[in-house]
């Protein structure tokens, strides 16, 4: 295999922003592939003509002296190097790193570079480049492999159920998926241990300066362990409390917000069939990766609902802008993706042999009275693969596509 797999999904977005006037925003977690993204795209430039004088390229995540601390020193270091004007790429690696950083990327923006910057929080990025770029800015999330890109990246041949095991034990890391068939598999678990440790860390603990913080590091374990489960300040709160770990209710909100500003976690909000309006409810959480939710809490089968829906619900966000949970009357469908455009339902369930599973699963799709398309997603395979205009699919070949 090659050091690099390309990752079409995400490099066709860029090869289409190219020259365009917005600045190109890649967040995602740490280690879900933006760096090597940003790489594999100058790559490319040079391989269409463009000449390396005209491409600079710096990684601010790396500890150096020589680094810059704030954008006067960042303005400086770029513009020694290259003059920030059209026909110019200007590559920044880990931005928010650099105090001040946006009035420097402001800069070489308005006098006319192409310019592509990558960061590991939310928070920071979209607040700076909303405020000094609105209308301006284009942002790219680039997500830990989906289950179509993670088997570009095993070994030819290899049954899809065994990849699909693998993939819910050990995530869509890249780093993680290229050494899965390699004598250096054993030090996986060390090295989302890693990732999940410098995350939290270096986005959550030193960023928000809590370090050593009981009531965070128990609520992240929480938060994994009841994935797909409804979480409310109260319900958290209970728990921390049965632990011996008190918290109010805002400061617990400000820690769900800094976990999915991290990007360890995504937020799945509850709209409503009809209005299509967001709910002020409880809201559910997904891992941002199985890889890092597994070292966090490990693995149990009776989890597996769980994980499925969250497999599930990271791939519709592959896919589609905008995912939320649907509520239908008394009712709730797991997902709905795309919901002011075109949407899709979705419910996913282990297995719906039993009569009174199929019921539950089906009752809130029929009550949807639309023509959208309407799927049940099982791990298990059923005999029929559509029940009254609702289509059964096994996870595998949903997420394959076949």
């Amino acid at each position: 295999m090659s050091e690099n797999i390309p990752r079409e999904h995400y490099m066709e977005i860029l090869r289409q922003s190219k020259d365009t006037p917005a600045v190109k925003v890649l967040t995602g977690i740490r280690r879900s592939g933006k760096s090597t993204l940003l790489e594999m795209f100058r790559e490319e430039l040079k391989a269409s003509g463009i000449s390396e004088s005209d491409i600079f390229y710096l990684d601010l995540d790396i500890d150096r002296p020589d680094n810059p601390k704030d954008h006067s020193e960042l303005t400086s270091m770029v513009t020694e190097a290259i003059d920030p004007v059209p026909g110019k790429y200007i590559f920044l690696d880990e931005v928010q790193n650099v105090k001040d950083w946006d009035i420097s990327v402001t800069s070489f923006f308005t006098t006319g570079a192409d310019v592509y910057i990558t960061g590991s929080n939310s928070e920071t990025l979209s607040s700076e480049i909303s405020t000094k770029l609105s209308g301006r800015s284009l942002p790219i999330h680039v997500m830990p492999l989906s289950f179509s890109e993670y088997t570009g990246f095993r070994k030819p041949d290899i049954p899809s159920d065994i990849l699909f095991r693998d993939y819910v034990m050990t995530g869509g890391m890249p780093a993680v998926a290229r050494l899965v068939d390699t004598p250096a598999a054993n030090i996986i678990p060390s090295l989302l241990y890693g990732i999940f440790s410098t995350v939290y860390v270096k986005d959550i603990e030193e960023r928000h300066d809590i370090k050593g913080s009981t009531r965070m590091s128990n609520l992240v374990k929480y938060v994994m362990r009841n994935i797909g489960d409804r979480t409310s300040a109260r319900k958290s709160s209970d728990y921390l409390k049965s632990k011996g770990v008190s918290i109010s209710h805002v400061t617990l909100e400000d820690y769900l917000g800094y976990m999915e500003e991290a990007f360890l976690v995504y937020r799945a909000q509850r709209i409503d069939s009809k209005t299509k309006e967001y709910l002020d409810t409880s809201d559910k959480f997904y891992a941002s990766d199985l890889g890092i939710r597994n070292t966090v809490v490990p693995y149990r089968w009776e989890d597996m609902d769980g994980l499925l829906e969250n497999i599930v619900y990271n791939e519709l966000r592959f896919r589609y802008p905008e995912v939320a949970v649907c509520r239908t009357g008394d009712h709730e469908i797991d997902f709905i993706a795309d919901p002011r455009g075109k949407p899709s339902y979705y419910q996913v369930s282990l297995n719906i042999s039993d009569p009174k599973t199929l019921e539950r699963e089906v009752r809130p799709l029929k009550e949807i009275k639309d023509n959208y398309p309407k799927y049940i997603i099982t791990y298990d395979r059923y005999l029929l693969d559509d029940i009254d205009g609702i289509h059964v699919m096994q996870i595998i070949d949903w997420l394959l596509g076949r």
